[in-house]
């Protein structure tokens, strides 16, 4: 690997002979976005890593101190809705059923998989970053689905972490793309440990002093007692919780989970808090559809298994590029950046059941599904 390739790769040998991998996205302008060439690269090198009796654990970070990962390469995309004839949607599809089956894989890595979420860790990198054994939030972790702003839905199995969460949180971080901080992350058990960005390379030392066996478990509690030992000095270091002074206002915000309801509620509200109604604004601006098919994923994501999930949500992806929202989001937030989308509805309570249906309908039989068989 070159210092120009999208995602570097390197070795530290420890103390008793093993190898820790460094994994990094190497696209610090792009605040670190991935791309179809990315997630198949990551993955290549992550099944070696798995076959590897000398690698014993993983960290993965973005390069830069700006973001993990912000989400996909959203431009692509977009570019690949424009196309016509046989290049209609079909990068859009590659990269979807590829971000799905290898995001999946990542949940099923078998050794201490630590993700350092520093600064952004949004849409795609938040299925990335998710799916580790071990996730870190800095004082700088703006962690977020904002996938309403964009006309898409919070994806690559948001649909089982959201659904799982402590109500309303889920529904708040969907509906409103809010940032969530390290300790509010923490808190909700979307992050493991709260460590300053300086402590990086402190973290790659120390893992390179530790006792190594060929015993996954005792792997993980070293990590664990590791990561532990170094967060408790640097609580302080922390921001305060964004959650717990509007717990009561998004209590009430969500005193019912039907739609029509808390849209109204949401309008109704001002709030003094800037971060709560920085978040209503959101929802305000959102797409009508999206909001729906969040509504959808958490009643439908907590009765799945995080395989089901996969397939399902690959499904919504397959439907999202061939519905006008998506691309329409991307062209008022990306490409022209007027932050201007004219949605295909103008609130939640005009978007007919028929139109959420077609957006979960599956183009595939059962046994046709690209993931049937991961």
């Amino acid at each position: 690997m070159t210092a120009e390739s999208p995602v570097l790769f390197d070795t530290l040998t420890t103390r008793s002979g093993h190898k820790i991998g460094v994994l990094t996205l190497n696209a610090p302008k792009a605040m670190n976005a991935v791309d179809l060439t990315m997630v198949n690269l990551i993955d290549k090198q992550l099944k070696r890593w798995e076959k590897s009796d000398k690698l014993v654990a993983v960290l993965m970070r973005g390069a830069g101190d700006k973001a993990f990962c912000a989400g996909g390469d959203i431009r692509q995309l977009y570019d690949s809705m424009q196309a016509e004839g046989e290049d209609h949607c079909r990068y859009a599809d590659n990269f979807f059923s590829g971000e799905y089956g290898k995001n999946y894989r990542v949940h099923l890595f078998s050794k201490p998989l630590i993700a350092w979420g520093n600064g952004f860790v949004m849409g795609g990198g938040l299925g990335l970053f998710i799916g580790a054994n071990h996730r870190v939030g800095t004082e700088t972790l703006k962690l977020a689905w904002p996938e309403v702003r964009i006309g898409l839905f919070p994806d690559v199995a948001a649909s089982w972490y959201l659904s799982r969460l402590p109500y309303p949180a889920g529904h708040w971080m969907g509906l409103s793309g809010s940032h969530m901080n390290a300790v509010d992350c923490k808190d909700l058990k979307l992050t493991h440990y709260c460590l300053t960005h300086a402590q990086q390379d402190e973290v790659l030392a120390q893992l390179r002093q530790q006792d190594w066996s060929d015993n996954q478990a005792a792997n993980n509690h070293t990590v664990r007692a590791l990561l532990h030992a170094l967060e408790t000095p640097v609580v302080e270091s922390m921001p305060v919780s964004q959650l717990q002074p509007v717990q009561a206002e998004l209590d009430e915000l969500f005193a019912c989970d039907d739609l029509s309801k808390i849209a109204a509620r949401f309008a109704q509200h001002r709030s003094e808090n800037v971060w709560l109604q920085q978040g209503l604004d959101n929802f305000k601006a959102g797409c009508p559809a999206t909001a729906h098919l969040i509504m959808e994923q958490l009643h439908r994501g907590k009765q799945m298994s995080l395989k089901e999930v996969v397939q399902w949500e690959l499904v919504l992806a397959y439907q999202s590029v061939r519905h006008p929202d998506f691309a329409e989001g991307i062209r008022a937030m990306v490409v022209d950046k007027d932050f201007k989308p004219r949605w295909q509805h103008a609130h939640v309570d005009d978007v007919p059941a028929s139109w959420i249906e077609a957006l979960m309908h599956s183009p595939w039989p059962q046994d046709k599904h690209p993931l049937a068989h991961i």
